[in-house]
């Protein structure tokens, strides 16, 4: 009635309480009532009819609420009353129908159906009514809203009570359990203590955490859980949440594990408020984060220790074999010069330069051997500057010339005119050069070519391209080519020999000057080879 009769007056055309006929719709029980006065009733007007519709809502003797979901249209004095509220702001600031109806839905009943079931209104201190509620549908500001009639129940009718009391019970019973297992899921340690830090409960996760049940430790402080060393910090994390502060975090302590000290990073907030005052302790165990990290830092101090006994033993093998080395390789020289008189066999000269052959071709491999070493460590003396790449590649291409005439290998060169210089080592950067020519010489058939070409990127850095038509190579044999000390079986490397460093040092020594090698190949067709300069080290023209 009350709803028909606030659509009556506030329907549009209705100029009066009463007024006119009905709005249509209103014959059929849950029908939506129009109803546009929200502005006037929460003004209170006071004047005419619509002062005394607004005086006729306050002075219903039931409560009446007017809602949106949990927005609160409006509320009589006597629902505020009812609930403890001063005013209908504090209501709506509680949280609405779900302060008051413990997250139950109000308007799930059907529209226009009388009193219903009965259930229970909770008071802002926490108490509970009985009620019965009956719901109706308006239309308020162009949109649905519910209205509830709520009727306290008689204290002496102790079958409702008893049924209130008993829905409110379950619904509680339900929430509590729902509330048990998902702490019980969470892996991480909770543990809820009171406003003093004494342990209330706690869940699954704590108890196997720390190997203690709820009921051995219920009562005890919470920093008994911890080691001495650790309680003045965990007591100024629990008087920071006691306090209200927000969730604090990064308090690494260490608690009495079944096995121990065992680090656990703890985690306190307050969960509840009012009368009974909680706070939420959330350890995390830590252990296995420590144990890697502990295995990780040994690692590296091993790795640094084996390279540096590496680089020390290269260097004394460097000096040992070297310095010998140098010795046959003079002693050969001045031989085949006949510096002291003839050698006399012809046969002896051909001994004296395949020793001098050998002894240049393990210092070379020394070298190489020194200067993988020395990238690996770090320890590589690089001095960068400005380099014109066009210029260095010529001259490599002009050095490897006599090498690929011996083996009929066609050599073109295709240079970027205008190529800006780029930021680099210019002895570890020729190097890597001739090594990259060199091996696309070696790899190519007779009739064959190597085409060497310098071009800016799209990405405004430099590249410096080498092709050949050679044999080429799967992406399988690219790996184990860029594998020291590995070689691809290949008709080439049988008769070439080699040591299996060039392709490993040329990458260690191209990544060493900040630029990229990048190999394409494809068994039978070629290989191309590129080195690739970012834009931060390409300099401005």
């Amino acid at each position: 009635e009350i709803a028909r009769a606030l659509g009556a007056r506030f329907g549009g055309d209705q100029g009066s309480l009463g007024a006119g006929p009905a709005p249509q719709g209103l014959s059929g029980r849950g029908a939506v009532t129009p109803f546009r006065g929200a502005q006037a009733l929460a003004r209170l007007p006071e004047r005419g009819t619509e002062a005394a519709l607004a005086r006729l809502v306050e002075r219903l003797p039931v409560g009446l609420l007017v809602h949106r979901g949990d927005e609160v249209l409006l509320a009589n004095r006597h629902l505020l009353a009812l609930a403890d509220y001063d005013s209908l702001e504090a209501l709506a600031a509680a949280g609405g129908p779900s302060a008051i109806f413990r997250g139950r839905d109000p308007s799930a009943a059907a529209p226009g159906t009388g009193e219903g079931a009965p259930t229970v209104l909770a008071t802002r201190a926490g108490g509970s009514v009985p009620v019965g509620v009956a719901v109706a549908v308006v239309e308020w500001d162009g949109a649905p809203a519910s209205v509830l009639t709520i009727r306290r129940l008689p204290d002496l009718d102790p079958a409702q009570s008893l049924a209130a009391a008993e829905a409110h019970l379950a619904h509680r019973d339900a929430h509590l359990r729902e509330t048990t297992a998902i702490l019980d899921a969470v892996t991480d340690g909770v543990v809820v203590l009171d406003d003093e830090g004494r342990i209330v409960g706690m869940n699954r996760g704590a108890r196997d955490l720390l190997a203690v049940e709820s009921r051995e430790v219920a009562g005890e402080p919470l920093l008994g859980l911890f080691a001495p060393e650790c309680r003045p910090a965990a007591q100024a994390a629990l008087l920071r949440a006691s306090a209200g502060q927000t969730a604090t975090t990064g308090e690494e302590v260490m608690a009495r594990g079944p096995d121990g000290p065992l680090p656990v990073l703890l985690t306190l907030a307050p969960v509840a408020t009012g009368t009974q005052r909680r706070v939420a302790a959330v350890l995390r165990d830590v252990s296995a984060f420590r144990r890697t990290e502990a295995e990780l830092v040994r690692a590296r101090r091993e790795a640094e220790r084996a390279s540096a006994q590496k680089s020390d033993f290269l260097a004394t093998i460097s000096h040992e074999v070297r310095t010998p080395l140098n010795a046959i390789i003079g002693f050969a020289e001045v031989m085949l010069e006949e510096q002291f008189g003839p050698v006399g066999s012809e046969r002896y000269r051909d001994y004296l330069r395949d020793i001098r052959a050998s002894g240049e071709h393990v210092v070379s491999l020394v070298n190489d051997l020194l200067d993988l070493a020395k990238i690996e460590a770090g320890h590589l003396d690089l001095a960068f500057a400005g380099l014109p790449l066009n210029d260095l590649v010529a001259a490599s291409v002009a050095l490897m010339q006599p090498q690929a005439a011996r083996q009929r290998v066609v050599m073109r060169t295709s240079f970027a005119a205008g190529l800006p210089a780029v930021l680099a080592d210019q002895r570890s950067l020729r190097q890597a050069v001739l090594n990259v020519i060199s091996n696309a010489v070696k790899f190519t058939d007779a009739g064959g070519q190597v085409i060497v070409s310098t071009a800016t990127t799209d990405r405004g850095g430099v590249a410096l391209r080498v092709r050949d038509t050679g044999i080429g190579m799967s992406p399988e044999e690219v790996e184990v080519a860029l594998q020291p000390f590995r070689q691809v079986a290949t008709a080439q490397t049988r008769r070439g020999g080699g040591t299996g460093l060039g392709l490993p040092l040329t990458k260690a020594l191209v990544e060493a000057n900040r630029a990229t090698l990048r190999i394409t190949s494809r068994k039978g067709e070629g290989t191309l080879v590129e080195l690739l300069f970012p834009a931060g080290r390409v300099l401005d023209a």
